[in-house]
């Protein structure tokens, strides 16, 4: 007699583009009353999703982030080193993490690959002992997450449009980066860390990384001018940045510390969420730490 796998789906309704009320229908429709049992909550706040699967994660065998990367971070860092596997439907604005792990963007495909049920187990790292699945960063990229956190309106060209207006105004930072065999100074307009490939909307950091072995990427890239932008920018859309000569990367898996110096309001970003720090980071690598269906 098979065994009953139930289900707890976190939807964010107001998560990125588009509509949420259409999931559960389709829930019904992809999912065998045979095989699953299934419950849906909905978040009311920021880290209501966390709350909601450290209370529940005991008492289910998946749980299902209904929304961006914002969403299955919240979650996903629950479940670290749970037996309770974490599972995307991605309804976010940019959906790196699910771009990478090569989910289907509409909510039926991402049904049907939870329905096959096939659990596979991913690296997970932390930042200042906070938790990150896929990328986090220091530089340009944490300062327009911040804007873009408060900026209102949602969406790829929204996003576009803040990086065309901060690019300028931009002062770029001292990274000081230190770590097993790496010993690093420099400015750089980015100074990201990749467990996975992208931040998203296809915009490839690190196209060469692996989720699952246990080694992350230190990617750097240099300021360029405004007429060097659009070869730039199909570089990382391309999936070939690291042919540019403003790009570097450096491969690590023991712990990496970076000091960030500059003299106003030091950002960061976890998975694309904005947080304010005070410029000291130490980046630590969980290998095959979360259960991804």
């Amino acid at each position: 007699m098979s065994t009953i796998r139930k289900i707890l789906f976190i939807i964010n309704p107001v998560s990125g583009v588009g509509k949420k009320n259409t999931i559960p229908p389709l829930i019904d429709k992809y999912l065998s009353t045979d095989e699953f049992s299934w419950d849906i909550r909905y978040t009311e706040k920021r880290k209501h999703g966390a709350e909601i699967a450290t209370a529940e994660k005991e008492n289910y065998d998946a749980i299902i982030a209904v929304g961006g990367d914002g969403s299955v971070n919240e979650i996903g860092s629950a479940l670290i080193n749970q037996k309770c596997a974490l599972g995307i439907i991605p309804c976010g604005s940019g959906n790196g993490l699910a771009r990478h792990l090569h989910i289907p963007l509409k909510v039926a495909g991402a049904l049907k690959r939870i329905a096959a049920f096939n659990p596979f187990p991913i690296d997970t790292g932390l930042v200042n002992d906070k938790p990150f699945l896929g990328t986090c960063g220091f530089g340009f990229d944490a300062h327009v997450a911040e804007k873009f956190d408060s900026f209102g309106k949602r969406g790829f060209l929204s996003y576009a449009r803040l990086v065309v207006r901060e690019y300028n105004r931009y002062q770029l930072p001292t990274f000081k980066i230190s770590g097993k065999d790496i010993a690093i100074e420099k400015e750089a307009v980015m100074c990201s860390i990749a467990n996975s490939s992208q931040f998203g909307n296809g915009f490839t950091i690190s196209p060469n990384s692996d989720i699952q072995d246990g080694i992350f990427e230190l990617v750097l890239l240099d300021r360029f001018g405004w007429l060097k932008a659009p070869a730039v920018s199909r570089k990382f859309f391309s999936k070939s940045i690291q042919s540019s000569k403003y790009f570097s990367s450096v491969a690590f898996k023991e712990e990496l510390n970076i000091a960030v110096c500059k003299s106003d309001a030091v950002y960061y970003h976890i998975d694309g969420e904005p947080l304010q720090g005070n410029g000291d980071f130490k980046i630590q690598i969980r290998p095959k730490s979360l259960t991804l269906l």
